[in-house]
């Protein structure tokens, strides 16, 4: 934190010089009257000003999209200071906001914040791709939404918006862009009227690089296309169609080296456990030679053997395609408006990471349809009334190949929701809005699958058995094929532990096998929760209100391939929020200020970890872990000093706390590797008494939850003549936090600063224009999604390193 003044100092005189780009009002600002601009927001599913909603909202232009480089879901993190978004294994996203959120890295495990595409929650952590392009804004909305957003929302939701067509409008805009990593984007979108009544949009996106990382994954190749259809046969009635498809291909990052994790020993037995890193780069991949020799030099002592190799290799062969009508219907008692949807996935994806290889197969649909009520009674109360219905059926095949355990899964799994809703908004006087909103949500999830896991042993763990020759887990495709290539090398296959067995049995210590452990599910769960929020504004004046409001949020439960954790429970969260936003000197000053509390319940919490079996497992699997406080401030100013001089800043400050936090893991000898407390206990399982270790990390600070989030920003404007030079500079600052749950220091990011700089020369009505950019300046590459694989090395990925480009776009 020493750093933090001397570098804001520094960019605060850059920006004095050559200012930066703000997020939202530059597209939306009245710049050229030296005011700022109004932004419309459909937060609370009607259309008003951001200034005069009574929410913390993060408004992104597509301006600012095309600037900080959005081109998949995971860069959403580059916008906001509260948004943590990191990238996963075939496109799927993890979201956190102020510290809330889970690890969805599979299909049967839902997303804490809500993605809603074009007004649809979508589902599937894996489907948010493909789709920032040709964008009117995105809609981070901080704090839960238990009244008027689709399910699971408890941290927040975020809103992807496209723009729509316009009547009696021909349009033609589209950029070309190209960079290193031979990264080349294209994106265009057309408008054309169809008659007096109709018009049609059509838009289309391209993203091409290469590996981010030396063994060649990290690359990219993502298409999509989006046809909307929009009507208004009368003046009170407007139809809307549309349809997207996108692609996705490349393969994910493989993921680099961290270190090494050896426990010590000394006089008395064990002494603890000793970090060596790695000396590699965030850049060498787990597929680079060097990071290749260096898991072939570990021995794996389950397997009494060393010469491990990762040889899978990752790919992408992902497409994601919906279709989505509104209806809106205008009266004089209110508005009607009716939205149904239909979204489809197929997914087919190689990863590697901590796993020699793993794959996932997997088929998802979900339809939905909401219909809304908006209206009024009189001047003194707003209403709206509605209704969602969310069918989701997944069907998939999966298998994670980590050296000496595979699971081979088949599972489908459904979930129906329903819900009502309603909101009330009412004026006792015109400074005074008073507002109650609630929701009731009936969630039923079925989950029918078998998990086939086989663990491979030399012989009884901890006796110090040598197996030299013993094939580890090889690269197959199925159960069967995994038996057969063991028998073939006369490696018995057993339900039973052969060291448990006694001789006559055919029990042996030393001579080695694969554990066969089936897990199957056949099971379902039913939650229903009531959610509300109270809320009161009062407006000094027109551009000056305070507000506070206490919400309610809820996440329904779930299930894991886990023994003994195969479900999990709804966890909930309470919000307090006092808040004002304002504008001063003509509308040239705009200072917005919320502090929050929020109280966290019976969390749900993903990692991977071993399941309670008999002997365990290596599982990723969901648990309720505890509650959690959380509570802090944002800060958000914006200020026109000229007319062509735009500045603005972001400050989010976090205090976070776990205030129960306990989880198990098997005692197989050796104490757990982890910062927090931890005892020995018993737990009676289905498969018997088994030995635990208690580890609670209560009272340690939430991880993806950086104490001190601050973004600093601005735009100067130079008229030349007939054109003009915009300069634009912007950077992120983010204090360090861990980004595991283990609380280790060699798993916490440091202090970063990521600035990205850019100078445009453009038309002075921005029919053409010229950009040349630079992103993450200082190279800075936190670490994100830190596991350690069975060699007892720590693997992690990075966050984006520096690019650099130019872009051309233009608009008739």
């Amino acid at each position: 934190m020493k750093r933090f003044p001397q570098h804001v100092s520094f960019v605060a005189m850059a920006m004095a010089a050559l200012p930066a780009v703000a997020q939202a009002q530059s597209a939306n600002g009245d710049a050229a009257a030296g005011q700022l601009g109004e932004i419309i927001v459909t937060a609370e599913r009607v259309s008003q000003s951001q200034q005069k909603t009574p929410l913390a909202i993060d408004v992104v232009s597509a301006s600012e999209l095309a600037n900080q480089r959005v081109t998949r879901a995971e860069d959403l993190s580059r916008t906001s200071p509260a948004l943590a978004a990191i990238g996963g294994s075939g496109g799927t996203t993890t979201f956190y906001l102020r510290g809330v959120g889970n690890n969805t890295v599979n299909a049967y495990s839902d997303p804490a914040i809500a993605f809603n595409y074009d007004g649809v929650y979508v589902g599937r952590p894996s489907s948010t791709s493909g789709v920032f392009y040709d964008l009117a804004r995105v809609e981070v909305l901080k704090g839960p939404q238990g009244t008027l957003y689709g399910r699971n929302a408890t941290g927040g939701a975020i809103n992807v918006i496209p723009n729509r067509p316009k009547l009696n409008t021909t349009g033609v805009e589209g950029n070309v862009g190209y960079g290193n990593f031979d990264w080349l984007t294209l994106q265009g979108a057309v408008n054309l009227p169809v008659g007096e009544n109709v018009a049609i949009r059509a838009a289309g996106n391209l993203s091409h690089h290469d590996a981010f990382l030396s063994d060649g994954t990290g690359n990219q190749r993502e298409e999509g296309a989006r046809v909307q259809i929009y009507a208004e046969p009368s003046a009170d009635l407007d139809l809307r169609l549309a349809f997207d498809y996108a692609h996705q291909g490349g393969a994910s990052a493989s993921g680099y080296y961290v270190g090494s994790v050896n426990p010590t020993f000394g006089p008395t037995g064990f002494a603890g456990y000793r970090f060596t890193p790695s000396g590699l780069s965030t850049q060498q991949g787990t597929g680079d030679p060097a990071s290749q020799a260096l898991l072939a030099s570990r021995f794996l002592a389950q397997a009494g053997r060393a010469g491990a190799v990762q040889d899978g290799r990752p790919s992408n062969d992902n497409s994601y395609w919906g279709v989505t009508g509104e209806l809106n219907y205008k009266t004089d008692g209110g508005t009607l408006t009716i939205q149904p949807a239909w979204r489809e996935a197929s997914l087919d994806y190689v990863f590697t990471n901590i796993f020699r290889e793993a794959a996932s197969k997997e088929k998802d649909r979900q339809a939905s349809v909401e219909a809304r009520w908006a209206g009024k009674f009189g001047d003194q109360v707003d209403y709206l009334v509605g209704g969602m219905y969310f069918d989701e059926r997944i069907s998939a095949t999966a298998r994670y190949n980590q050296l000496t355990l595979t699971p081979f899964q088949s599972f489908k799994t459904s979930t129906e929701s329903w819900a009502g809703f309603g909101k009330v908004t009412f004026r006792p006087v015109e400074e005074l809005s008073l507002t109650a909103a609630g929701r009731y949500t009936s969630d039923k999830k079925t989950f029918n699958g078998l998990s086939q896991v086989y663990i491979l042993f030399c012989g009884q763990p901890g006796i110090g058995n040598v197996c030299p020759t013993l094939p580890l887990m090889p690269r197959v495709q199925s159960a069967a094929d995994l038996e057969a290539f063991y028998t073939s090398n006369g490696v018995r296959i057993t339900n039973v532990p052969l060291f448990v067995l006694p001789p006559v049995a055919g029990g042996s210590t030393t001579a080695p096998f694969v554990l066969r452990s089936p897990i199957p599910i056949n099971s379902g769960l039913k939650n229903d929760k009531f959610t509300y929020r109270l809320a009161a504004q009062y407006d000094f004046s027109p551009r000056n209100m305070v507000y506070a409001s206490f919400e309610t949020g809820y996440h329904a439960g779930g299930f894991s391939f886990a023994r003994g954790l195969e479900s999990y429970a709804p966890e909930t969260l309470d919000a307090y929020t006092i808040g004002t936003k304002n504008r001063f000197l003509d509308n040239k000053l705009q200072i917005n200020l919320e502090g929050f509390l929020w109280k966290y319940r019976n969390q749900q919490f993903s990692q991977f970890g071993y399941d309670l079996g008999s002997p365990p497992s290596t599982v990723f699997l969901t648990r309720n872990i505890g509650n959690s406080t959380i509570k802090g401030f944002d800060l958000d100013v914006e200020l026109l000093p000229a007319s062509n001089t735009l500045l603005s800043a972001s400050v989010q400050y976090l205090d976070t706390s776990y205030d129960s936090f306990v989880y198990f893991v098997p005692n197989q000898g050796l104490p757990p590797n982890t910062a927090c407390p931890f005892t020995p206990q018993t737990q009676t399982t289905p498969g018997g008494v088994i030995n635990v270790f208690a580890i609670d990390c209560s009272g340690r600070p939430a991880f993806n939850a950086p104490k001190w989030s601050v973004t600093l920003n601005g735009q100067q404007t130079i008229p030349l003549d007939t054109v003009k030079l915009v300069l634009q500079a912007n950077t992120r600052f983010r204090s360090a936090n861990f980004v595991s749950a283990d609380y280790l220091p060699y798993l916490k990011a440091p202090s970063t600063y990521v600035t990205t700089l850019s100078a445009t020369i453009a038309a002075e009505d921005d029919r053409w224009s010229l950009t040349g950019y630079m992103f993450n300046l200082e190279n800075n590459q936190r670490i994100v999604n830190p596991f350690t694989n069975s060699a007892n090395l720590v693997v992690a990925n990075a966050e984006q390193p520096r690019t650099y480009g130019i872009r051309a776009g233009f608009k008739f």
